[in-house]
Parts: C-alpha cells; structure tokens; sequence
C-alpha cells in the first residue's frame, strides 16, 4: 500500500519510538495482560494543526480503509490481543510485538495455542462491535468545519468586491447591500461545497 509521503508522515520500524516500544520488556505487561497494542504502521497527517491523536491515521492493508488513530483510544485502549480490527472489513491490523512478548508467548504455546481457537472469533466479534460503536461516536465536526470556513471566506470575498463595484458605480443603497449579502452567501455556499467535493474525489483517487 503507497502512501503520500506529503501529506503524511510515516511511523513504523525502525523509527526510534516503535523500537522503544518492542525492546522494553516492562511493556510486556501492557500487551499480554491489558491488550494495549501499536499499530505496524501508523500515518501521521502533516498538515493539520490538530492534536497528535487526531492526526494519527491505521490503514488498513486489506481494504486500505484510512481509519483514525482514535478508534483506538480512551473507551477503547485495551483488549487488542490479536490486533486492531478494522471497521471497514472487519479484518486484523498487524501490530507490532515486544520481544519479551513475544518470548514468553513462545514460551507458553501450548497454552494459549488451545484456549485461542475457542476465543479468537468470539474476540473478533466482540472487537468488531468496539470498534464501529467508536466510529459510530466520532464527531464529524472537523469536516464541517472546513466546509463553513471556507464558505464563509469566499462569501466575504464576494460581498465585499461586490460592494466596490456598486459604490464605484452609483450611491450604495441598503437594498443593494442586502442583494450583495444573499447573493455572496449563496455563491460562497456553492463554491465551499464544491470545494469539500473536489477534496473528496481526489482523495479518493489517491488511496
């Protein structure tokens, strides 16, 4: 799966936090015992100057859905014994292993290698309905945002040109303002839409 290096940064080994994160035995306890897990590769949006979770991004190598970071955080942090489980097709994100997991699965094989085939698709159910419930819950604030933005500045725009071009042609009235006002906001709407719907398409394109 190729990922625009442009718009993302890309976190996964040998980057220095991941190595960290698979040397540090006391780390063990978080995958084996909390199922808290890290993502074999994690995308990070460059650009946006929201908060680092929020700029996170989990593609999924299956159906190279772009899911965000934060499916995976607060009510949802724990549990990921096999990996994530993607909302999208509902199969298993690799993550990364620490070794001294690793190691004490291997260790402990014929244990869990018998427990594992009753409970790993009951698991994968369960971490399925986690997962869409948290997708269900994301705010789509961020893309509204956005939108409105950049409808209100091109509206600005607009009434504000559309306003030279009357007091430079005869005495502005109000009901001309008036005019300028709907017409801008109406155009300013179209253009922002517009605008959400190109940025859609071409990144669908892409991924």
């Amino acid at each position: 799966m190729q990922y625009d290096k442009s718009k993302y940064q890309i976190l996964q080994l040998p980057s220095p936090l991941l190595l960290f994160r698979t040397i540090n035995p006391m780390l063990a306890i978080n995958e084996l015992i909390l199922g808290q897990r890290l993502p074999k590769v994690t995308l990070i949006e460059k650009d946006s100057k929201e908060p680092l979770l929020s700029r996170q991004v989990v593609p999924c190598p299956h159906c190279n859905a772009m899911n965000p970071g934060s499916l995976w955080s607060n009510g949802n942090a724990f549990g990921h014994w096999f990996g994530y489980v993607c909302p999208e097709c509902s199969g298993i994100i690799p993550c990364l292993w620490n070794l001294s997991s690793l190691l004490l699965l291997t260790l402990s094989a014929p244990v869990w290698l018998l427990l594992q085939k009753g409970l790993k698709k009951r698991w994968l159910a369960i971490s399925y309905r986690r997962v869409t419930s948290m997708k269900a819950k994301l705010p789509t604030v961020n893309k509204d945002q956005s939108f409105i933005k950049t409808a209100q500045a091109f509206a600005v725009l607009i009434f504000l040109f559309m306003l030279f071009i009357q007091s430079r042609a005869s005495d502005l009235s109000f009901q001309q303002a008036v005019i300028s006002l709907v017409i801008s906001s109406v155009v300013g709407v179209m253009f922002g839409k517009a605008m959400s719907l190109t940025k859609l398409a071409t990144s669908k394109k892409r991924y």
